[in-house]
């Protein structure tokens, strides 16, 4: 969702997020989930080429899991900036999949129940994914509304100096919260807003791109982009602590290698020059990111820059 000068309101549509927990259930499911119905791929594969008589069936089951390992093997290999909110072709071909599936078994008869299970099953993964893994679960975080004063932080550049939020008084400023280069969206987020910085520069803008990663996975992710001065680390997420956006243990399994447990909320923040909040994306959905002409148009809407 997003949130601009013209909606100081709308800052705590999120849900809210339960914490101290010391385990989060999410960071179990996407993997997995994506294996085990990239195994169900297979098998419904096998089996429609096996047995002519439940051939349909199978297909069916086949297409029902299909959608949700592809995407996320596409999601890696891409690594675009956003994608559509709820994924509603892939949501379409899943279910489409159960119906041929359980229309075989139990309307015509001509396959058991097993093809119609193992269907059910990877639409119920794809909807885990969209509808509960996807989702940002957080408070309504009244530190970042439209109209405050930017909390005070610290973070640190690539080469180790000690950085303050107070340092970018004087001038507007983009803050981009980001989860680190294990997310393919956060990488092409950064990515982004990273060819974008000459342009910043030249309204007047400062941008910083702030994770909890290392200052050497940040400047890997930071080659080739032009703008590794924009890189900051947040160690042990003590800037994301004073601006109440931390995910505890939010790196999922299988990408965490190299990487702390905790991560941050991906958060989008404008200020202008006297540090006031003027733009505040806290996104409820990991896959839904603002596109940078949305800020850059609110930083000219709101006279922060001149247009």
């Amino acid at each position: 969702m997003l949130r601009d000068a013209a909606a100081p309101g709308h800052q705590s549509l999120e849900q809210g997020k339960i914490r101290g927990a010391g385990f989060n259930m999410k960071s179990w499911f996407l993997y997995p989930a994506a294996l085990a119905g990239g195994l169900a791929l297979l098998v419904s594969l096998i089996a429609a080429g096996l047995d002519g008589e439940e051939r349909l069936a199978w297909l069916g089951a086949a297409l029902a899991n299909l959608p949700l390992p592809v995407f996320v093997l596409l999601l890696l290999r891409l690594r675009v900036p956003r994608t559509s909110e709820n994924l509603p072709l892939l949501l379409l071909l899943s279910l489409a999949g159960l119906l041929i599936a359980a229309w075989e078994s139990f309307v015509d008869q001509n396959a058991g129940w097993t093809p119609t299970a193992i269907a059910a099953v990877g639409s119920t993964l794809l909807l885990m994914y969209v509808f509960w893994y996807s989702r940002v679960q957080r408070f309504p975080n009244a530190r970042l509304a439209v109209g405050n004063k930017l909390p005070e932080f610290a973070a640190t550049t690539l080469d180790g100096r000690v950085v303050r939020s107070a340092e970018f008084l004087g001038r507007p400023a983009v803050f981009v919260f980001y989860r680190g280069g294990w997310c393919p969206v956060c990488y092409g987020q950064v990515q982004e807003i990273a060819a974008r910085q000459q342009e910043l520069e030249n309204l007047g803008v400062s941008l910083s791109l702030i994770s909890p990663q290392t200052a050497e996975q940040s400047r890997i992710l930071a080659e080739g982009s032009g703008a590794a001065s924009a890189f900051l680390v947040d160690s042990d997420n003590t800037a994301a602590r004073a601006l109440d956006i931390v995910d505890e243990d939010g790196v999922p399994f299988g990408r965490s290698r190299g990487y702390r447990r905790d991560t941050v909320m991906p958060t989008v923040i404008v200020t202008n020059q006297k540090g006031t909040i003027l733009f505040s994306d806290q996104t409820n959905n990991y896959r839904v990111r603002p596109e940078p002409d949305i800020y850059i148009s609110i930083l000219k809407r709101t006279g922060a820059v001149a247009t």
